[in-house]
């Protein structure tokens, strides 16, 4: 799962956050870094000169970065093209085989975007591979500082908030592998959703049963964990329960195109990412539909 991690850059330092985070994994497990920038043409005429240009400053930015992580022992290379940020992410995940990606969003105003086109909902919504995302902070202090010491903070809680369906088995296996390089607990949580009609007692042994089926998978693999049900707002609750077992990764499953606005709304994803101080791992489940690459409009650079 992270033999290959596409980190899409736009040159801000914003976009940079993402870097540290992937300390935790480097120092853990020699993975491949994979630096990927795209070059926009502005829409007016002699763009494609204009993209020349701006290609070249994507390579020379992109260069510098790279040369700074080989000296500090990272597996890197970089990768330049021009079009659209969202296809050149994805196709870019694709050609080189990424098993991850690895990205930041731009504070408040992007969190906002991700409802409303931006290339962070898109990556989001149609990656084939798992996507690390997280929010900005004004602070490096809360982030790990160090490759090469001790004081590199560990992963020791992974918390996976589960539903009705079964779509958290398409996450299971990076789960797994991730609890295992780390020795980390994984944090089964199930949520309940108000429902009037349904019988309490029935629900919740439902409910139980659910989560024994993933308990038993993590067993198998010798997994330690701890499972437990909350009932209320699905943000808050996810919330809540990273905080409790002081969660360094949650991890998340969509539900394709039809469910993503309905799983991934205000009072999910972004209240979970503008609250948290830990990244989110999330990956598409394999439903019918979900795997159709959305029109990409000409120019978007923003996440």
């Amino acid at each position: 799962m992270i033999d290959r991690i596409l980190v899409p850059l736009d040159g801000s330092r914003v976009a940079e956050q993402i870097l540290p985070h992937l300390r935790r994994l480097l120092f853990r497990h020699d993975s491949e870094v994979i630096l990927v920038r795209a070059a926009v043409p502005p829409p007016i005429e002699n763009g494609m000169l204009i993209a020349d240009a701006m290609l070249s400053a994507s390579r020379d930015y992109l260069l510098k970065l790279e040369d700074r992580m080989q000296r500090q022992g990272v597996r890197v290379r970089s990768v330049t093209r021009v079009g659209s940020a969202i296809g050149v992410i994805l196709d870019s995940a694709e050609q080189e085989k990424a098993t991850m990606i690895a990205l930041a969003t731009h504070g408040e105003t992007g969190l906002k975007r991700l409802l409303a086109g931006s290339v962070a909902e898109a990556v989001l919504k149609q990656s084939t591979v798992p996507v690390m995302v997280v929010r900005p902070f004004r602070s490096y202090d809360l982030l790990p500082a160090r490759i090469d010491g001790d004081d590199l903070k560990p992963m020791r809680n992974i918390l996976v908030p589960l539903d009705d369906s079964d779509d958290a088995e398409a996450l299971l296996p990076s789960v797994i592998e991730l609890a295992r390089l780390f020795d980390a607990r994984i944090i089964l949580l199930h949520v309940q959703e108000e429902r009037k009609v349904e019988d309490p007692i029935a629900r919740r042994l439902r409910d139980e049963e659910h989560l024994a089926n993933f308990a038993a998978r993590l067993d198998a693999q010798a997994i330690p964990q701890i499972t437990m049900i909350g009932k209320g707002d699905p943000a808050q609750q996810i919330l809540d329960a990273s905080r409790t077992y002081e969660a360094d990764l949650i991890a998340m499953t969509t539900h394709g195109k039809s469910q993503f606005l309905r799983f991934f709304s205000s009072t999910v994803t972004v209240k979970v990412l503008h609250d948290s101080s830990c990244p989110l791992l999330v990956m598409r489940s394999s439903m019918p539909g979900a795997g159709m690459r959305e029109s990409d409009p000409a120019g978007v650079t923003g996440r």
